[in-house]
């Protein structure tokens, strides 16, 4: 059972997995028809580095049920509460907004909607304690927007640009997210970074645009079927809306991307993009992501007490080598399975179902890619900063190949910030678990740090 936890629960706790997670954060009511009769039905998912939930059936008790399993893969979810005798799967539908699935309950069963509280907030505002919570009125214009409607199957991103109200040119930025499905806020456990980068940002004079991921929020398109590729044309279609804006200094738009966000940062600037003058990279990996996934496999296994072993390793190189490759999605879950049989309790469908990640689109995609001939390339200054605690995007690895690949620039600036974690938050350890447990969203003084370098260009 060790082996399992160590090559495969922790193998998925990724860039991917923490992004995916968010999906399901928070609140979802739905009603069961019995015998003609509605009984309405509460859940509550929570995300702490592993899966917690409850269910309460309010017409019945104001008892909150724990959830005994709680299990996602890509956009479904599967949960039980033994106590009851109560199973549940389905799948994320209609934007993200509702999941739609069976309940069954002994040999009773039905199809089951269940739909978000609380809108595109997700999490029940009681959920967790928030320091920075940015509620109107603002001291600046915003405006929600549509654009790209010239990107590939018609895809049009939807997000809200806020900006100064005095008149005049600003410089502007994009948010471009991390993993996962994620809104314009880049909402992750009740927080909210990209809203309040935005709101920081903007109150200093500063024109910022964030969107939803394509599928996500009021974005079209489907976000399963995405890769990085296609991530990097969405932030390419918002550059070039937000260059169209009359308040835009078309001399001063930049990119600022968080996780995979600044992955893109890099490939955009790298590719001499026109309307990129410069790129904020928020834990932006800058080595092979082969290579990064198994650093951060290693750095979450050690924030648990536990080191990965030389067979460790060698299963996992040889996971991601079959999944960099060319053969097809079953026959590639195949190989996988089959690579995995010296692992207990490996060859059943719930272990098929944990590793599928490796075969989604995606992750097969995003595992090729080596960031450094476009970190090469890049010829506009960078501002690039790490947690020295973050073990998704480990610091010093990242930073060293930053610094030996980029070309000198005078207005770059390379920072490793000691106490941040992977989301910028001032932590104690790192670990996973911390994101929810800390009140701020991301720590003021890279905020700061930020808005001093873009005004200095």
């Amino acid at each position: 059972m060790m082996k399992k936890v160590c090559i495969v629960v922790l193998l998925l706790i990724s860039i991917a997995e923490i992004g995916l997670s968010q999906s399901f954060q928070g609140a979802w009511a739905g009603k069961l028809s019995v015998q003609e009769e509605e009984l309405p039905l509460l859940f509550e998912f929570r995300y702490n580095g592993q899966w917690e939930g409850t269910l309460q059936s309010p017409k019945q008790s104001s008892q909150k049920f724990p959830l005994s399993t709680i299990r996602t893969q890509g956009d479904s979810i599967f949960f039980t509460v033994e106590k009851l005798g109560i199973k549940f799967s389905g799948q994320l539908v209609e934007h993200r907004m509702n999941i739609r699935g069976e309940f069954q309950q002994g040999p009773f069963k039905t199809m089951l909607m269940l739909d978000r509280i609380n809108g595109n907030t997700a999490v029940a505002p009681a959920t967790y304690k928030r320091s920075q919570r940015v509620t109107p009125p603002y001291s600046y214009d915003t405006l929600d927007v549509v654009f790209g409607d010239k990107l590939d199957n018609g895809v049009t991103l939807a997000g809200t640009i806020t900006k100064p109200r005095e008149a005049g040119k600003f410089p502007a930025v994009i948010l471009v997210t991390g993993s996962g499905p994620q809104d314009r806020n880049e909402l992750m456990m009740g927080h909210e970074p990209f809203k309040v980068i935005a709101d920081y940002l903007t109150s200093n004079g500063i024109i910022v645009l964030r969107y939803d991921d394509r599928g996500i929020g009021k974005s079209t398109g489907s976000f399963s079927k995405a890769t990085t590729g296609d991530f990097g044309k969405d932030a390419l279609a918002a550059l070039n809306f937000l260059k169209s804006d009359s308040q835009v200094d078309p001399n001063k738009i930049g990119v600022l991307g968080h996780s995979e966000g600044g992955l893109i940062a890099y490939i955009l600037a790298g590719q001499r993009a026109p309307s990129v003058n410069f790129l904020i990279s928020l834990a932006g990996p800058s080595i092979k992501m082969d290579s990064l996934m198994m650093l951060q496999n290693m750095a979450v296994m050690k924030s648990l007490g536990k080191e990965m072993t030389s067979k460790d390793s060698e299963l996992i190189r040889e996971n991601f080598a079959i999944a960099k490759g060319d053969l097809p999605a079953d026959q590639a879950l195949k190989a996988i399975m089959k690579n995995m049989e010296s692992v207990p309790n490996s060859q059943n469908s719930t272990f098929a179902d944990e590793i599928g990640v490796l075969i989604t689109p995606w992750y097969r995609h995003f595992l090729k890619i080596d960031p450094v001939p476009f970190i090469k390339k890049i010829n506009v200054p960078v501002f690039a900063a790490f947690g020295g605690k973050d073990i998704q995007v480990p610091a010093t690895q990242n930073m060293e190949s930053l610094t030996h690949n980029l070309q000198p620039n005078s207005k770059s600036k390379l920072k490793i910030y000691p106490n941040f974690n992977h989301l910028f938050q001032n932590a104690k350890t790192g670990s996973i678990k911390e994101y929810a447990e800390i009140g701020e969203s991301i720590n003021e003084q890279i905020l700061e740090d930020i808005v001093v370098w873009i005004k200095a260009l």
